[in-house]
């Protein structure tokens, strides 16, 4: 880990950050190459549950999916656009589509030894012309964990819309036999909305390698005078 470290900073100039998800801990990457680890957070849903007064949504084909993710892209960049000088960096991840086609094919593959069908579509969206209003989520079949695990969830403007994302997620997990749905981007309005509380990730734990010098994540000493580093909606599966 420590060569690789030192091979990525060269081949990158110093340019860029890198990504791992640990599951031994917060400390052995960061003393072995300096991926430091930052507080991370999931809201599970019982596939049980059942939301009301929703906004229909439309579902996304893992042959389309790759039109949502770049439209989600051309927002990120529009938000990004808007927030003038900063004094932190600011990194935001989102599946991309070989990221998220890998996930489908790996669930498809678990679910034929539990003979259920998964079929192709791979999220859902609020239908509207308006960037503004518009969301979507992704989502793969994770058999190992029992759960529909989101990989990305872009918040649409409208709290009935956003539920009816949620709903089609739920309703995706009952039709496969799994008991509940995972979302590792959880804020105060999904707690609020959901009445499920966000919980403390104590695997998979995301860290970042800054392959710059002079900057640090927001999990470091407060008083350092480095640049901050802000990871802010932290995704599954985000590989760099």
């Amino acid at each position: 880990m420590q060569l690789l470290s030192k091979r990525l900073r060269e081949i990158t100039g110093g340019q860029g950050i890198s990504v791992l998800y640990s599951d031994i801990g917060p400390q052995f990457y960061d003393k072995n190459g300096g991926w430091k680890s930052v507080d991370a957070f999931e809201l599970e849903l019982k596939a049980s549950k059942v939301f009301h007064g929703i906004e229909n949504s439309t579902s996304i084909l893992l042959e389309h999916a790759k039109e949502a993710i770049e439209r989600d892209v051309r927002r990120l960049r529009e938000e990004f656009a808007t927030m003038g000088d900063c004094e932190a960096t600011v990194v935001q991840l989102i599946p991309q589509y070989g990221e998220l086609e890998w996930a489908h094919i790996r669930g498809k593959h678990a679910a034929e030894r539990f003979k259920v069908e998964v079929g192709d579509i791979v999220g859902v969206e609020v239908s509207t012309p308006r960037d503004e209003d518009w969301g979507y989520i992704l989502w793969f079949h994770e058999f190992k964990e029992s759960s529909l695990t989101v990989l990305r969830l872009r918040e649409p403007a409208s709290d009935s819309s956003l539920l009816g994302l949620l709903q089609a997620a739920l309703d995706e997990a009952r039709r496969c036999q799994l008991p509940k749905i995972t979302i590792w981007t959880s804020s105060q309005r999904l707690e609020t909305l959901t009445g499920c509380q966000i919980n403390r990730r104590t695997s998979s734990l995301p860290a970042l390698l800054l392959l710059g010098a002079g900057e640090r994540t927001d999990s470091d000493d407060p008083g350092s005078e480095t640049r901050k580093l802000v990871w802010r909606n932290i995704e599954k599966l985000g590989w760099c």
